[in-house]
């Protein structure tokens, strides 16, 4: 009975090992996918749970590093601003880095908030994580210099 034991360990033990799934999206359809589900679907927790790393590091002086903390000020601000609205212009991608392009706004807001914000978010992605984040806001001025528009 020891030996069958012992048999059953060894075949245990001699098993090959079931390596984890490789991730077989590219950096820019990590970020699309993650900013559709966040940005247009508003799915804060799931689109951070699924999408980006526990130990995301964030560059915005103005929020704590972490996915957590990341989820709870943007699930308390998306419940604050029910208008916000984004629209995704563009994705750039350079290897595992991508830039996100596009025009933030609140249709509850003040004008100058109607109008809102461009807004590059760039993301480091590491298989088919966020691993890292900086963004840049501009307001929409009420005139522009040219008409070019900043989108």
């Amino acid at each position: 009975m020891k030996l069958k034991a012992l048999a059953a360990l060894v075949l245990l033990a001699a098993a090959p090992v079931v390596e984890a799934k490789t991730c077989k999206l590219t950096p820019k359809q990590v970020v699309t996918q993650f900013l559709h589900e966040f940005y247009i679907e508003k799915k804060v927790r799931s689109s951070f749970e699924k999408w980006v790393d526990p130990g995301y590091i964030q560059h915005n002086p103005y929020a704590q590093t972490g996915r957590e903390p990341a989820i709870n000020f943007l699930e308390k601000f998306m419940a604050d601003n029910p208008g916000q609205k984004s629209d995704i212009r563009r994705i750039i991608a350079d290897g595992n880095l991508v830039a996100a392009h596009s025009h933030g706004w609140n249709e509850n807001g003040t004008p100058a908030e109607k109008r809102g914000f461009a807004v590059v978010d760039m993301f480091r992605v590491e298989g088919c994580k966020v691993m890292e984040h900086w963004d840049v806001l501009q307001p929409v001025p009420e005139a522009a210099a040219n008409t070019n528009t900043m989108f």
